[in-house]
């Protein structure tokens, strides 16, 4: 039998607004699903959650840019005032030649200035033969490749009186180095993490805390040397190494079960 045709439009109408209520429905649910997927999870990291501590260190090398080192010049003379006199005048000569070689004004520092008495014991008797007179300065040479033409002319104005001693290679800025060494170590706590939980049948939920213990380590360091032995030489040949960054990281995560 035929269907009237105003009772089959409103057939029509229902079920096309039956497709619009479930389409919507589904709709809904679906942007919830994303709403859910898409929230990060709440880390709690309260005293009852179980969790997760693992360390992780590393390493980072890279060349020295830079020279420390100490010039002593020592005198002795009858007097304290004589004494005094040579050594200060034979200072000055070695720090003219040091800022002639490009060390800045700013990089030469006097560490120290002694004056001590000579003693004898004659027939156990204490007598002053003389005054010793050691004014020490501490010199930062910011580029390495003329660090050996700087030494050669504070001996060679220094003579005899003056030792160098010690050598520190350093990295003018060492930042870079130690940030390398803390990402490496951060690397290897989350990996030793990752795999400890899975193990475990957990999972990594979030991260509670992250401690950083890091220093830098000193490259190596030239043995004292004398000025004597540099005297006359074109430039001293210094050898600066690597400068070695070390840091350790303490890293603690949430665990919640694998599935969840």
């Amino acid at each position: 039998m035929a269907v009237p045709t105003k009772a089959r439009l409103r057939w029509v109408h229902v079920g096309l607004a039956g497709v619009v209520v479930v389409a919507a429905v589904g709709l809904t649910v679906a942007a919830t699903r994303d709403a859910a997927a898409a929230a990060p999870t709440v880390v709690a990291c309260g005293s009852s959650t179980p969790r997760l501590t693992v360390q992780g260190t590393g390493q980072a090398s890279g060349r020295p840019d830079s020279l420390d080192f100490d010039a002593q010049v020592s005198v002795t003379a009858g007097s304290a005032a004589n004494a005094l006199a040579q050594d200060s005048a034979t200072t000055s000569s070695v720090v003219q030649a040091i800022e002639a070689a490009g060390v800045k004004a700013a990089d030469v520092q006097t560490a120290d200035l002694t004056i001590n008495p000579n003693d004898t014991y004659p027939d156990g008797r204490t007598v002053i033969s003389g005054y010793v007179v050691s004014n020490s300065l501490s010199v930062t040479v910011t580029k390495l490749a003329t660090a050996g033409s700087v030494i050669d002319a504070a001996t060679t104005a220094g003579g005899d009186a003056l030792s160098v001693g010690y050598l520190n290679f350093t990295r003018a800025d060492p930042r870079t180095l130690e940030d390398q060494a803390r990402r490496d170590a951060v690397r290897q706590a989350v990996t030793h993490a990752g795999a400890m939980a899975r193990a475990a049948g957990e999972r990594l939920a979030g991260v509670c805390s992250l401690t950083d213990q890091s220093g830098l380590d000193q490259g190596p360091i030239a043995a004292a040397t004398s000025g004597a032995r540099f005297q006359g030489a074109a430039n001293v040949p210094l050898e600066g190494g690597t400068e070695q960054a070390s840091a350790q990281v303490t890293l603690v995560y949430e665990l919640v079960p694998l599935r969840r």
